[in-house]
C-alpha cells in the first residue's frame, strides 16, 4: 500500500455514546460543585479534561455556558475515522468562520470560541 501525505489512515472505533454510570458525576454537576466553592466566577465553566456521556450532553453543557457568557453556538467541523464513524466533533460559536464577501451582512467574525470533542 502506498501512503500519500494527503491521506492518513485513521484507526480505532469510538462508540457514539458512553454508557451512563449512576456513580459518575456529569460535567454540569462538577461545574456547579466548583461554583459552590468559588462563587465569584461563572456557574458553568468548560475545562480541559471534562468528559461527557454523549454528544448531546456536551452540546447542552456548552450551550448553558454560551448563554451565560452571551453568545450562540452551532455544530462545526467533524471527522470520520476509517470505519466511517464520527471521531471528532467541534461545537463552535455561532459567529465563527470567515464571510465569503468582505462587505456582507454576515455575522461571521472568525470567533475563536469552540469546544472539541
Amino acid at each position: 500500500m502506498v501512503c500519500s501525505p494527503m491521506l492518513r489512515l485513521r484507526l480505532g472505533s469510538v462508540p457514539p455514546d458512553r454508557v451512563p454510570c449512576p456513580s459518575r458525576m456529569s460535567a454540569l454537576e462538577l461545574s456547579m460543585r466548583k461554583y459552590a466553592e468559588q462563587p465569584d466566577k461563572n456557574v458553568v465553566r468548560p475545562e480541559l479534561g471534562l468528559s461527557f456521556d454523549s454528544l448531546g450532553e456536551a452540546y447542552d453543557f456548552y450551550n448553558l455556558y454560551s448563554w451565560e457568557i452571551g453568545f450562540g453556538i452551532r455544530y462545526g467541523k467533524s471527522r470520520l475515522n476509517a470505519e466511517r464513524t464520527k471521531s471528532i466533533q467541534e461545537i463552535v460559536c455561532g459567529c465563527s468562520g470567515k464571510p465569503n464577501a468582505e462587505n456582507s451582512r454576515s455575522c461571521m467574525c472568525e470567533c475563536p470560541a469552540l469546544i472539541r470533542l
